[in-house]
């Protein structure tokens, strides 16, 4: 499922391409790269993360707490905007 940019990162000329299944390259101009990810759990919700390099160790990550990829993706561009943009 493809997310939806937010307007703060449209706004910073940001770029979303895939990079695997429920992985997405993430790149803006004065930005490092960074990928974000959701996956399902076993329990039927979805988790969110943020890495760095596309196999790296998360920089932030959720529990599988959320009920739709929608809220997922959501929580995953926060996590990208918490840590990575200044």
């Amino acid at each position: 499922m493809q997310p939806v940019l937010p307007s703060w990162f449209k706004q910073r000329q940001g770029k979303a391409e895939p990079a695997g299944e429920n992985m997405f390259r993430l790149t803006a101009p004065n930005m490092g790269e960074a990928f974000i990810s959701i996956q399902r759990g076993e329990n039927g919700l979805w988790s969110a993360a943020l890495r760095q390099t596309a196999d790296g160790p998360p920089l932030a990550s959720s529990d599988a707490e959320f009920p739709t990829p929608v809220e997922t993706w959501e929580a995953a561009f926060e996590f990208y905007r918490s840590c990575l943009v200044t």
